[in-house]
């Protein structure tokens, strides 16, 4: 069985896919990995890298389709062009990918926010198509963040407040927050409309989600699927930001806590009660969300806790990152590095029975 692992450059999340080509030996199974850009649709074949077991090395090679692919693309904030995505497409109907990834922000939002035991966990969230749309739910609500739709890590997203010479806009980059402020509306207009040129915004309002040093933080919770498909929590960690800065993503210089020590210096923060919300949402979530997409294999989510310990389903990520877990339980590595070998392995006995 050939298990391929689609990334977006040669050298992306190296580590990662070289650990699980090694464990997939036990599994008596071959690893390869390439990007979108390289399949071939006329011949049916994919250049990229094959994974030697005996000498733990990549080898530049072409390969035919693989059975299973892993997709840990990542496309930024604008979507991948026309001929990437056909070739993607093409696959999906070539092989079998263990997630089929979720659709943008909005989308997922629409759905899950009419369900009725999740609806209480979304904060209210506008879809903004023009500099007016934003002006106006800032008037609303004084102080607004807006965020890409098919963002992730952190970028691209702003927190609007109104003050009394205007507005101010304020973003963090690399753990440093840079304020702009604007005195003009028209000004601001221009500005906003520029970025809604480029992509595709949501807004919602801002809510405090700090600890008692005010810093902001989320919890981030990785979920993936096991040999049963079932869903298992691999592990857990809250991410803490900079005192000023808008967001606790560590890729926008947050860093990562243990639930212990948090809990230490914040008692009040995950309360019994708190905590049986989550779990009402880790039951819930992973199969309402999969009902809106297609299958999927893995699911990173950001919870927000208020300081009134109301629960915020602040971002849901089908290629979610690991490196939390990776920092503060780094004993469940072997459990992630196998999971996607397991899952195939289902997958492979499951569709086998399907007939496909």
């Amino acid at each position: 069985m050939l298990i391929g692992l689609m990334v977006t450059s040669d050298t992306h999340e190296n580590n990662y896919f070289t650990e699980i080509a090694k464990t997939a030996k036990s599994f008596n199974m071959k690893v390869c990995k390439f990007t979108p850009e390289n399949i071939d649709m006329e011949l049916k074949k994919v250049r990229g890298e094959r994974f030697d077991a005996e000498n733990e090395t990549w080898i530049p090679t072409s390969f035919d389709l693989p059975d299973f692919v892993y997709d840990r693309c990542f496309h930024g904030l604008s979507r991948e062009t026309t001929e990437t995505r056909d070739k993607i497409d093409w696959l999906k109907d070539h092989s079998n990918f263990l997630g089929l990834g979720l659709p943008g922000k909005w989308e997922v939002y629409q759905i899950l926010k009419k369900h009725p035991l999740l609806q209480a966990f979304f904060p209210e969230t506008f879809q903004v198509t023009t500099s007016e749309d934003i002006i106006g739910h800032l008037e609303r609500l004084d102080k607004v963040i807006i965020k890409p739709e098919f963002g992730a890590g952190g970028t691209g997203i702003y927190l609007l407040t109104k003050t009394e010479e205007g507005t101010l806009v304020s973003m963090t980059k690399k753990g440093t927050k840079y304020d702009r402020p604007f005195t003009s509306t028209s000004q601001l207009n221009k500005w906003l409309q520029h970025l809604l040129n480029r992509y595709r915004y949501l807004c919602q309002p801002y809510l405090e989600l700090r600890n008692q040093k005010n810093e902001p933080f989320d919890l981030r919770i990785l979920l993936q699927k096991n040999e049963k498909n079932q869903w298992m929590e691999r592990g857990r960690g809250i991410r803490t930001g900079q005192k000023d800065s808008i967001t606790s993503n560590l890729a926008t210089g947050g860093e990562a806590i243990s639930l212990d020590i948090f809990n230490k210096n914040n008692p009040e923060a995950i309360t019994i009660a708190v905590e049986q919300k989550i779990q009402h949402i880790l039951r819930t979530l992973p199969a309402e969300t999969e009902a809106v997409s297609k299958r999927l294999f893995e699911l990173g989510i950001d919870l927000g806790i208020d300081k009134k310990g109301q629960i915020w389903i602040m971002d849901i990520n089908s290629k979610p990152g690991r490196k939390i877990i990776q920092i503060l339980q780094p004993e469940t590595m072997k459990d992630i590095h196998r999971a996607p070998l397991q899952y195939s392995q289902y997958l492979a006995e499951h569709l086998q029975k399907a007939g496909e």
